[in-house]
């Protein structure tokens, strides 16, 4: 196969010709970001419903992803996979639910909206602490571990010390040795590329970084589908892909299973795969989307375009773009062999033995010739500098809008502008420090998981009954994060201990809502006016809010089965070669994603009800 390629000229003229188009774009876009903070957060609610959804999906795929799925098959097969793929939960609310309620509700950020749910002094302490936990400490998680993911990427391809020796050794007096960050030649990658997305994320705003994000998510999707190509035909297809794993790992390996090996069979099968999703995906991502999702959804024109943002989004992610990481994985089991690393490539598949998501980063390196080499390392700068540009921009936006302009509501445009600035800098800082505490991506994962289990409940119920309050969300937040913290302890399962979480947030959540004070009515009023939720509300029929749930409910599981129909179909013909099936799984894909994505009229319409039949709600919810 030969010894690792090192970047040429060509790839050279690649990387610095994207990196000046995103420096460019950033300062072309800072003018237009200059009138305020919803300018500079929200890009005037202006944007193209496909600027929207492009820029989710380019902002979901990090740098760390295709370096995790790497190892993760490698130990867990395509099926282990699962512990990401089933956030299409979520995000499939998203489509049938939350991108038209979030489009309605205006806010700048998702703590924005604690201030139009609820009332009173429960639900400032709550805003400032959803404020804190996801604008600070699950941003700083996540964009320590793309940094960390970054490190992979970057050491076998940028060698500063032996290109600028004294440079170096000047800056290694001052980069901490034997840190999860790598060398001090792969930290100064990071920090130049940290630079620059300041750079242009601070000056440009939101519409810099979704700009860039266009040609970022185009860079990452060309890159990554020409280096699944090389790789399938390095492994000699479909035929030698499958002789390659059974000669290896024997003919019952299950690396090719898609789904998970559940006990049972039939229904009780199905029902624990429905829980084992139901559980990962709200456990590892906001229950209504939330975050810079819902910012992506409220810089667009209209509810109608945010729904249809939030789809383009469902489909890139999980029926597009997957299958390039995936092939990729599964042929470097048979390209670099487990437990034969060292011997694998010449020699260069050494450094994967002792961590399988570098086998990304050095199949790279063998397969890729000039020019197509530049133009991947480029893709994976791109999807690096997508995720941290949105989750700087994002972070800031909770500095600003939950805590600087709530202590300073008149305070000037510029010193506003300043000031979220300021806070793009303060997380670049922070992502660093946090990124020295992270020893593997999918540890990273596992945090996020945990933190997500305690909020899930009492997200979602808060948009669909009204008798969920801010003591309610307060005390299911403490309940929940106390038990994950007393789980660390424990050596239990990771979904027995998602489990545990949520259920000890449940509980809390229940506490609150008996014993805390209840939302006042004028402010529930002015919610259901102008956010327009499902469910139970004063002045709706009961009969009427459970049918718009079970409704919701049923397009939900017609987009997420029509989500997992269509990978199961790409699945059956690409990799089992089951051309009629596969075709089927995908005919059934296409028409339940599309039946399910529908939206109905009567969605969020409700009758004035009298006041006996309100106060019989009031007595039932």
């Amino acid at each position: 196969m030969g010894a690792p390629l090192a970047l040429q000229a060509i790839d050279w003229v690649v990387i610095g010709l994207y990196l000046a188009l995103a420096l460019g774009v950033g300062l072309w876009a800072s003018k237009l970001a200059s009138s305020g903070v919803r300018s500079y957060f929200l890009a005037d609610r202006s944007l193209p419903w496909w600027w929207a959804g492009a820029s989710i999906a380019a902002t979901t795929f990090a740098a760390d992803t295709p370096l995790a799925v790497a190892g993760i098959i490698a130990t867990k097969g395509i099926s282990g996979n699962w512990i990401w793929l089933a956030w299409m939960g979520v995000h499939a609310a998203v489509v049938v639910l939350f991108a038209e309620k979030w489009s309605r509700s205006g806010v700048m950020t998702d703590a924005e909206l604690i201030a139009k749910r609820y009332s009173g002094r429960p639900a400032s302490v709550l805003r400032t602490a959803r404020a804190g936990l996801y604008g600070v400490v699950y941003n700083a998680i996540i964009l320590g571990w793309v940094l960390r993911a970054m490190v992979k990427i970057a050491s076998p391809f940028f060698h500063w010390d032996t290109w600028f020796p004294d440079m170096m050794r000047t800056f290694a007096l001052y980069w901490p040795a034997n840190s999860p960050m790598g060398t001090a030649s792969e930290g100064l990658t990071i920090v130049l590329l940290l630079a620059l997305v300041v750079v242009y994320s601070g000056l440009s705003g939101i519409r810099g970084v979704i700009i860039t994000d266009l040609v970022q998510l185009g860079f990452a999707l060309v890159g990554s589908v020409c280096f699944a190509w090389l790789a399938w035909s390095a492994v000699g297809g479909r035929a030698g892909l499958a002789e390659g794993l059974s000669r290896l790992y024997g003919a019952d390996h299950r690396y090719l299973d898609l789904f998970p090996d559940l006990p049972g069979a039939g229904a009780l099968a199905f029902a624990l795969f429905g829980l084992y999703m139901l559980v990962q995906s709200y456990a590892n991502v906001p229950a209504d989307g939330g975050g810079y999702l819902m910012q992506r959804l409220n810089a667009t024109r209209s509810p109608g375009d945010a729904r249809k943002a939030s789809l383009l989004f469902l489909i890139l992610q999980y029926s597009v773009r997957v299958w390039p990481w995936l092939v990729v994985g599964l042929a470097a089991l048979v390209l670099i062999p487990i437990g034969a690393e060292g011997a694998a490539l010449g020699g260069a598949g050494a450094v994967v033995a002792g961590d399988r998501e570098q086998a990304y980063p050095v199949l790279m390196g063998v397969l890729l010739h000039p020019g197509l080499l530049g133009l991947l390392v480029a893709s994976l700068l791109a999807a690096f500098m997508s995720t941290v540009d949105t989750h700087m921009n994002w972070g800031a936006s909770y500095i600003v809008n939950d805590v600087y302009l709530r202590l300073s509501p008149k305070a000037p445009v510029r010193r506003q502008l300043a000031v979220a600035r300021v806070a793009v800098l303060a997380f670049a800082v922070g992502a660093v420090l946090v990124s020295f505490q992270i020893e593997t991506i999918e540890q990273a994962w596992k945090w996020v998981a945990a933190l997500g289990a305690a909020l899930g409940a009492p997200t979602a119920l808060r948009w669909v009954w009204w008798r969920v309050n801010a003591a309610g969300e307060l005390a299911a937040m403490v309940a929940g994060l106390a038990t994950a913290l007393a789980l660390g302890w424990l050596s239990l399962p990771y979904e027995t201990e998602l489990l545990l979480i949520a259920g000890a947030s449940l509980v809390g959540l229940a506490a609150g809502m008996l014993w805390g004070p209840p939302t006042d009515r004028a402010t529930i009023e002015a919610f259901v006016a102008g956010v327009a939720p499902i469910g139970f509300w004063p002045g709706k029929p009961v009969r009427e809010g459970a049918r718009a749930i079970a409704v919701t409910a049923l397009r939900w599981a017609g987009v997420v089965g029509g989500s997992v129909a269509l990978l199961a179909g790409v699945h059956r013909m690409l990799l089992l070669g089951e051309l009629a099936i596969g075709l089927a799984w995908l005919a059934a894909g296409v028409v339940a994603l599309a039946l399910g994505s529908r939206v109905s009229r009567a969605d969020g319409q409700g009758r004035p009800a009298d006041a006996t039949r309100e106060r019989a709600q009031h007595e039932i919810f």
